[in-house]
């Protein structure tokens, strides 16, 4: 199995948690750095395998090629053997997706809030203002969601690691570590778990690269936007 992915971003580590986690290591990494301006993207050999042109993309050892980040953890996890990281049962499964959808919508509003609104963007920021103050809201809102959806089980979903933790870890550490806008305080099972969670051999490989992240970081004050 081949997998192109770039260094950083959430889509790209949703996926290198769920292997971590998985215990899949039997595959070839091509890696891509993430699209600048000084970078042409999409490199020829991507646009060829996927006309969206986007990573990560997983091409298996039979030609099957995958090249949505959740559609990747999906059929890896119909495909390879390791632990069960979805659910035991229908009711896990189906809460396993509920947690997914939500944490997925919550990254769309924050990608919202920090392509408008981070100096890395360039634009404008008053121009995009009602754009930042959706997206920032949003994802405030899609986390108090989760928060109240989880129960004491040591992991997100579950008491044991299911796809939905790799989806938060990825989310949050973008966010937390890279935009520097933390968690909200009132999420107390949120940021428990994210503590413990980042601790984990499988969440430490993320790393950013340093021309970017200082540019980026303090989203909340470049915005001027608040809890």
């Amino acid at each position: 199995m081949k997998l192109y992915n770039f260094r950083f971003g959430p889509y790209p580590q949703r996926v290198s948690v769920y292997l971590a986690e998985k215990g899949i290591s039997d595959f070839e990494l091509i890696e891509y750095e993430a699209p600048s301006s000084r970078i042409t993207w999409p490199p020829s050999d991507i646009k060829f395998i996927s006309k969206a042109g986007s990573l990560p993309i997983v091409v298996d050892d039979d030609g099957t090629t995958v090249t949505q980040s959740l559609a990747i953890l999906e059929y890896l996890e119909d495909t390879r053997p390791g632990p069960d990281m979805r659910g035991a049962t229908a009711a896990a499964r189906a809460r396993t997706r509920e947690f997914i959808v939500v944490l997925d919508d919550a990254l769309t509003f924050s990608g919202l809030w920090a392509v408008y609104g981070s100096d890395l963007g360039g634009r404008d920021k008053d121009e995009y203002r009602a754009a930042i103050e959706i997206g920032a809201t949003r994802y405030f809102k899609k986390l108090r969601l989760i928060d109240s959806m989880m129960k004491d089980t040591k992991f997100i979903a579950s008491d044991s690691v299911t796809t939905a933790d790799c989806v938060a870890i990825a989310t949050l550490q973008y966010m937390v570590s890279f935009y520097e806008v933390p968690i909200p305080p009132d999420c107390h099972r949120i940021k428990n778990w994210y503590d413990r969670f980042s601790l984990r051999p499988s969440a430490a490989g993320c790393k950013f690269p340093p021309e970017q992240h200082n540019i980026a970081r303090q989203l909340m004050a470049q915005t001027n936007i608040v809890f």
